[in-house]
């Protein structure tokens, strides 16, 4: 199952790389900002989707790094759409606590499994 499901989430991230160009330019043919920002959002969330399925069975120190790259890359797209990508704000600083906590909590989670 674990395996079907990592081949699943990589085979997505490559075909939306394979076709990011098309599908920006399907939805901003003519719009250059906005046609880059989306394939920025794209290739964040192509790295995400990779991270996703690379910690799939994973556990310990290795998990831990995942989750913070899936913390991060997912930030990354959070404020691009919503907050302001030129400056470091509150939200920033709100994310990446965030993306540490959840990755501590889920490190932690693991520990107490391998311990019962």
């Amino acid at each position: 199952m674990n395996n079907n499901l990592r081949i699943l989430l990589y085979t997505i991230s490559i075909v939306l790389f394979a076709f990011s160009y098309e599908i920006c330019d399907y939805l901003y043919f003519d719009d250059i900002d906005a046609w880059w920002d989306t394939k920025c959002n794209m290739y964040a969330i192509i790295t995400s989707i990779v991270f996703i399925a690379s910690s799939i069975g994973k556990k310990g120190i290795l998990r831990f790094v995942l989750d913070i790259g899936v913390g991060f890359t997912v930030s990354n797209v959070v404020d691009r759409l919503y907050f302001n990508t030129t400056q470091f704000t509150k939200a920033d600083i709100i994310m990446i606590i965030a993306t540490f906590l959840f990755a501590i909590i889920d490190y932690k989670k693991d520990e107490l499994r391998e311990n019962n």
